[in-house]
């Protein structure tokens, strides 16, 4: 279903692709592979979505503009990360790879959708998905159950999606702003998310969907640590329950749920993995299959001046999932709160489920910290984690800053969060002519 809906700012208008299924039946499922099912998509106007007989249509399209901003910011967030290098010849797209995207605030930066495989888009996607979400909240909350059957249910989806999406801009944006309001950093946006994480466990236990309420809790571990609530993020992460997952609902006949990290790599030859990410190895000289990468006998886009290496955790295709929340990111938040001891159990047990050795060095409080980052860096590989903690740990750049960008000419830069671009300050009143945006964390 193609809408039209606002996206940053005040006058901007974009397409979005709603997804027509029906979401309640899945929400009391734990292991979730796939929240929702999709069918070919048609036009309407937006305004459908404020009529009640269509809330299952809206809480639907909002899941998948959520999900097409997901796989798009992941392969952004990767290309800042150092996770995946640039094998194109679109001089728009360099200052990601190059990470000269602070320097950046203009062109398709600001307005590329979620579809794009050259040029994907981070900033209006998922804000485009952060306005559905809590447009839905908003709806939903006004309508009664009479007039909505199962509004409860729906509610607790559009509060976990507005928690992924304010969750994900916390990480890739040094600011955001929402419906036209003021400037929001890196700590407000995930308080934000953590309060719609919040709700999402509430309504959930109030109607036993289980699938929403364990992937809020690692959404909300998430945020908590992020925020520097420890407490709260490890007694969030330890309620996930072992071999919960909760998938973006990826496909191969529709673009816009294509896995973008396969489509870039594997499909198309746009991006590859660089050098020091292909198959990462543990202290003990291990190849890590959770980080594993092979060769993808794939033309680059830059008339074959890269080979295009692929992630083995994507390399089934257009359809491979793209994980959303799972328990693996739950037991590592727990093994970096608890550190010593407890962290060392954490990451074995986990590294025995994929037959590797265990970690037997030293339990120094600095030795762990380096181990669950070294953990982390393998583990959630290429799933929107790595550049963020790149910035709230200070890893030092791979490749280095300074050195010279092997694609387009410069040299790499030192970015980690990306700047509010022009289209949002043009847009938002609240902002003004003079306000300029910032460029780094908080």
């Amino acid at each position: 279903m193609r809408l039209i809906q606002k996206g940053p700012g005040r006058h901007s208008s974009l397409p979005l692709v709603s997804l027509v299924v029906a979401a309640a039946g899945l929400l009391a499922a734990c292991n979730t592979s796939r929240l929702l099912d999709v069918t070919t998509p048609d036009q309407v106007p937006v305004s459908i979505l404020d009529v009640p007989g269509n809330a299952v249509l809206m809480v639907n399209s909002m899941v998948g503009d959520y999900q097409c901003a997901f796989g798009s910011a992941i392969v952004v967030e990767a290309l800042l990360a150092g996770e995946m290098n640039d094998a194109q010849l679109g001089a728009a797209q360099w200052d990601y790879a190059r990470r000269t995207a602070n320097a950046l605030t203009n062109g398709i930066y600001g307005t590329a959708g979620c579809a794009a495989t050259q040029s994907p888009g981070i900033y209006l996607p998922l804000s485009t998905a952060r306005f559905d979400a809590d447009h839905a909240i908003t709806n939903l909350k006004s309508w009664t159950d009479a007039e909505v059957p199962n509004r409860t249910g729906l509610l607790v989806v559009a509060d976990l999606y507005a928690g992924f999406a304010y969750d994900f801009l916390g990480r890739s944006m040094c600011q955001a702003a929402f419906d036209n309001g003021p400037a929001v950093n890196q700590k407000g946006m995930f308080a934000l998310a953590e309060q719609r994480y919040t709700d999402a466990i509430t309504a959930a236990q109030a109607v036993g969907a289980d699938s929403v309420k364990f992937a809020a809790y690692v959404g909300r571990a998430r945020v908590r640590l992020y925020q520097g609530n420890t407490a709260g993020a490890l007694a969030d992460a330890l309620l996930v329950p072992k071999g919960f997952v909760m998938n973006a609902s990826t496909s191969g006949t529709a673009l816009r749920l294509y896995n973008r990290v396969y489509t870039v790599t594997k499909q198309y030859g746009d991006y590859s993995i660089p050098s020091w990410a292909q198959n990462m190895t543990t202290e003990n000289g291990e190849v890590d299959p959770r980080s594993a990468t092979q060769l993808a006998n794939t033309r680059s886009a830059n008339n074959n001046q890269t080979i295009i290496y692929a992630p083995n955790k994507y390399i089934a295709g257009d359809a491979a999932p793209l994980f959303m929340a799972r328990y693996e990111e739950a037991q590592l938040i727990a093994a970096e709160v608890q550190g010593g001891a407890q962290a060392v159990a954490i990451i074995n047990a986990m590294r025995a489920n994929v037959s590797l050795a265990p970690y037997v060095g030293p339990t120094d409080a600095a030795s762990i910290k380096n181990l669950v980052i070294d953990e982390r860096k393998r583990v959630l590989f290429i799933e929107g984690t790595r550049n963020y903690d790149v910035e709230r740990f200070g890893i030092p750049f791979n490749p280095p800053v300074g050195m010279n960008f092997p694609v387009g000419g410069g040299t790499y830069g030192n970015t980690t969060c990306l700047p509010l671009p022009d289209v949002e300050r043009n847009n938002n009143p609240t902002l003004g002519p003079g306000f300029i945006p910032s460029t780094t964390g908080s």
